[in-house]
């Protein structure tokens, strides 16, 4: 099976058996065994095949490519691949349970300029692991039967799955500057905690430097060293960012939202999201209906 490139994540669960992993620019292939994770958080390209030498695996729920039957176009959501119908399934026999994970793109975020190439959990990491194989579980059994809730709940649990393989990336991470490095700091990531966390946009720079124990000056150099933002730049961009969320997915006065996000007027307010998203508030919300 080959998974060519895509500007989105996805990821691998080896339910049954074990089989064979080539990156794309690395002649050596990984063996995943049963109850491994790997995930292409931006979409590398990559084959699976259930030995060595073979690149062929029976895949359902996905759409073959004319002319090329090792290329295949996976469908939305998590789907099963294996060697034969999982009802069937052999001594031997592959059963992967893979699925997508889709980013908005648009935003610019630092932290999706840093997500790593691949990540793979296997028995060594027996905590995470297990952790992980929970969240499977519920992706296995929701992508059986198609129920009430079902499509929403695979959506949450890959969310989980992601942040949890996030997780480990980062506790594996030895870099010192970065944005996962920020996130880890023990002055700076105190200080982005309180940005992500914030709900009445009454933050301010001179805040964040006493939450963080550090001068103005320092803070903004530390701050700006990481994140590859200034921290004034960061708070009104991840304002703007949860505020372009509750436009979009929930009905709130757009001037509630506006205050939320630190404006004090509708007009100061659109002006911002005009200049971050090239549509005003109104167009937003009426962009996901």
């Amino acid at each position: 099976m080959q998974v060519l490139y895509r500007p989105q994540g996805i990821f691998h669960a080896v339910l049954k058996g074990h089989c064979y992993l080539s990156q794309s620019g690395n002649p050596e292939a990984l063996v995943l065994r049963e109850g491994d994770i790997v995930a292409f958080p931006t979409g590398g390209e990559h084959r699976i095949s259930d030995t060595e030498k073979n690149l062929k695996l029976s895949v359902t729920n996905v759409i073959r490519l004319p002319g090329d039957d090792d290329v295949m176009v996976l469908k939305r959501g998590a789907v099963n691949f294996s060697q034969r119908e999982p009802d069937k399934l052999s001594k031997g026999a592959v059963q992967l349970l893979s699925g997508t994970m889709s980013y908005d793109t648009s935003i610019r975020h630092p932290l999706l300029k840093e997500l790593p190439c691949s990540i793979h959990v296997d028995e060594q990491e027996k905590d995470v692991r297990q952790i992980l194989q929970s969240v499977i579980s519920v992706l296995v059994n929701e992508n059986k039967v198609e129920t009430p809730g079902s499509e929403l709940t695979i959506d949450r649990m890959t969310e989980v799955l992601f942040l949890q393989l996030l997780r480990c990336h980062m506790q594996r991470s030895t870099h010192s500057t970065g944005y996962f490095a920020a996130l880890s700091h023990r002055h700076i990531g105190v200080a982005l905690n309180l940005i992500h966390t914030e709900s009445d946009g009454l933050l301010t720079v001179e805040s964040l430097c006493e939450a963080a124990a550090m001068s103005r000056t320092r803070f903004n150099t530390h701050f700006t060293q990481l994140v590859g933002e200034t921290p004034k730049a960061y708070l009104s961009n991840t304002r703007l960012l949860r505020a372009k969320a509750k436009l979009q997915d929930s009905q709130e006065p757009i001037i509630t939202i506006a205050e939320a996000a630190g404006y004090s007027s509708d007009s100061s307010f659109s002006k911002a999201v005009k200049k971050r998203f090239g549509m005003t508030p109104g167009e937003l919300r009426r962009s996901n209906r």
